[in-house]
């Protein structure tokens, strides 16, 4: 991990805590569903004004299953929202900050790894 100047450590401040105990944070006018989250993209963002990433990307969302209708029912489109996507040495890093893994995450995590196999894919515990 970088460590972070002081200057970027106070620039987030708690908003509200959710079921997992996570306490949203607001940083830089980005909601984040954790502190770990909204710590994470000050070290990206600090790693990105080093040079050492660059188009660093918040939420990126990935198609898993197009929407589709059965039987006359339609059924909405299953999608993937990762944390955050960046470039580093030319490869395309996705990240997702966890602290809790929940049934939903693991079944689309591994729809997204089936799907996109070239993907380089981070979980931040």
């Amino acid at each position: 991990m970088v460590r972070l100047p002081r200057e970027y450590k106070n620039l987030y401040r708690a908003v509200k805590i959710n079921k997992y105990q996570a306490r949203k944070t607001l940083i830089d006018g980005f909601n984040f569903d954790s502190k770990k989250e909204g710590r994470r993209y000050l070290e990206l963002k600090f790693m990105q004004h080093a040079g050492i990433i660059s188009d660093l990307e918040l939420q990126p969302v990935f198609l898993l299953q197009d929407k589709f209708q059965h039987h006359g029912k339609t059924y909405r489109a299953i999608k993937y929202i990762a944390d955050f996507r960046y470039l580093k040495n030319g490869e395309t890093i996705v990240e997702d900050v966890k602290g809790f893994e929940t049934q939903v995450y693991k079944i689309k995590k591994k729809m997204l790894l089936k799907k996109y196999p070239d993907i380089n894919f981070r979980e931040i515990k």
